[in-house]
């Protein structure tokens, strides 16, 4: 569900126009010949090609140094500056893609201003964030800019106007937006993450992707399992005992109303969204033992996917919507295979591990990630889909039900490594994983929308 009406329309701030230093305008020879000499020295190894940019696909990709310093106030606030920073630098800082530079230097007083380019480039910093901020009564109006330190610009100036217990998601919202220039793909700080709690009744939560603005979602005493956002927001999709069976449920999230899809004999579980949202794969066994099907939005059923001698759960769709990834003890544990969508065979994709489970197709189409059990204990995996690649992402205590951010940078898991299962994030590479929920927790599932 969109809440983007909370907020104006984000209004582009005037491109600020620098002027050169005096005594260089005397020299343009030696103004273009020291300035390029000086930004070789002082970046070394950063690249500058007219446009600041992370080039996601290099796999040397160095962090980029960016600073992001308090917002300034305009007067008087119950908000503060530095905790407004704090959000945006933890956003930034779990994509794995930054390097957050503490700089303490002369803040600029207001957008109009020039910031000090000397200061920043004498740290070696690549980017620099400034923003200032305004309350009247319940209103907020925050501005925030993202500059180009290098090459002296500003790249982006946003401002949104909103209520105070808006400014979450006002900087989250700034922050997608500094991933769309700098990666060409939006963020997604303004997504939410379900789950369910992990306690005897199993209701389904949902949070925003750092953890905060936790809400219940279902309140129907029972257990609940594996729920999935429509690709519209609008609704989710869950697993639920509430007639004593386990059957595929949809929540509109608007008016909180349940509709029953799929309350077939037997099990009714794993539903999954195609990325079109026209079709939901899931897992049946109203004809025998469990095998994945394709059924519409309303429950009717479109075909039968898979066969044979196996157990065939936890369906997840390829991005393009032409392949499924599956779970199967078809030769003797369980492990992930592959089947097209339009019919044919399946073919089996993991054999690194003797069990496998939990497969999430990434947005960005390359990777599967899934839960492997190596050593006696589970760890979050990640294998290419031509089953090459593989990595183990994770090694601290017990690690499952990977979810991938709606971008592909980050995926959410649940882990017990500090004694309690809670719902964890880490970049698509594993370096930083931190924990989020504030609940304890199982089976997450990211939003493929703002919410």
């Amino acid at each position: 569900m969109n809440n983007d009406n909370i907020l104006s329309d984000l209004v582009p701030i005037r491109s600020i126009h620098y002027k050169p230093r005096l005594w260089l305008l005397h020299f343009p020879f030696l103004t273009r010949t020291l300035f390029g000499f000086l930004l070789f020295l002082v970046l070394g190894a950063f690249p500058c090609e007219g446009k600041l940019v992370i080039d996601v696909e290099n796999p040397n990709l160095a962090k980029m140094p960016i600073s992001i310093q308090d917002f300034v106030a305009d007067g008087a606030s119950p908000l503060n500056g530095s905790d407004l920073a704090a959000i945006l630098k933890n956003d930034l800082y779990v994509t794995g893609l930054f390097q957050i530079v503490e700089v303490h230097a002369p803040v600029t007083p207001n957008s109009t201003s020039e910031p000090d380019f000397e200061v920043w480039s004498r740290q070696r910093i690549q980017a620099l964030i400034l923003g200032n901020f305004h309350v009247r009564g319940d209103e907020l109006v925050l501005e925030a800019r993202l500059y180009d330190v290098p090459l002296r610009k500003l790249e982006l100036g946003k401002r949104f106007t909103g209520q105070i217990g808006d400014h979450r998601r006002m900087i989250h919202r700034f922050g997608d937006l500094v991933m769309e220039r700098l990666t060409s793909v939006p963020g997604c700080f303004s997504t939410r993450i379900a789950f369910v709690g992990d306690s005897q009744s199993r209701e389904v939560y949902s949070m925003d992707f750092d953890g905060y603005g936790l809400k219940q979602m279902t309140r129907n005493g029972t257990i609940n399992l594996s729920p999935e956002w429509s690709p519209d927001g609008r609704s989710i999709i869950f697993t639920s005992y509430l007639n004593k069976n386990p059957d595929l449920w949809l929540m509109d999230l608007t008016t909180q109303r349940l509709f029953p899809l799929s309350t077939r004999t037997g099990i009714n579980a794993s539903g999954r969204y195609s990325p079109d949202g026209s079709l939901i794969g899931l897992s049946m066994s109203f004809e025998g033992i469990p095998k994945i099907y394709i059924i519409s939005t309303q429950g009717q059923i479109i075909k039968r996917l898979t066969a044979g001698r196996g157990n065939d759960i936890s369906p997840t769709w390829s991005p393009d919507g032409s392949t499924i990834a599956y779970v199967s003890d078809q030769a003797g544990s369980p492990q992930i295979y592959t089947v097209p969508v339009s019919g044919g065979q399946s073919r089996r994709l993991t054999f690194q591990s003797n069990y496998n489970t939990d497969p999430d197709w990434s947005p960005r189409g390359d990777l599967l990630a899934f839960s492997a059990r190596i050593d006696g204990r589970f760890q979050v995996c990640t294998i290419r889909t031509d089953g090459t690649d593989f990595r183990v992402l994770t090694d601290k205590g017990s690690n499952q039900d990977p979810a991938w951010s709606p971008d592909g940078r980050m995926m959410a898991f649940s882990s017990n490594r500090d004694g309690k299962t809670l719902i964890y994030i880490m970049d698509a590479k594993g370096q930083i994983q931190v924990p989020v929920s504030s609940l304890t927790g199982k089976g997450p599932a990211w939003s493929r929308t703002s919410q």
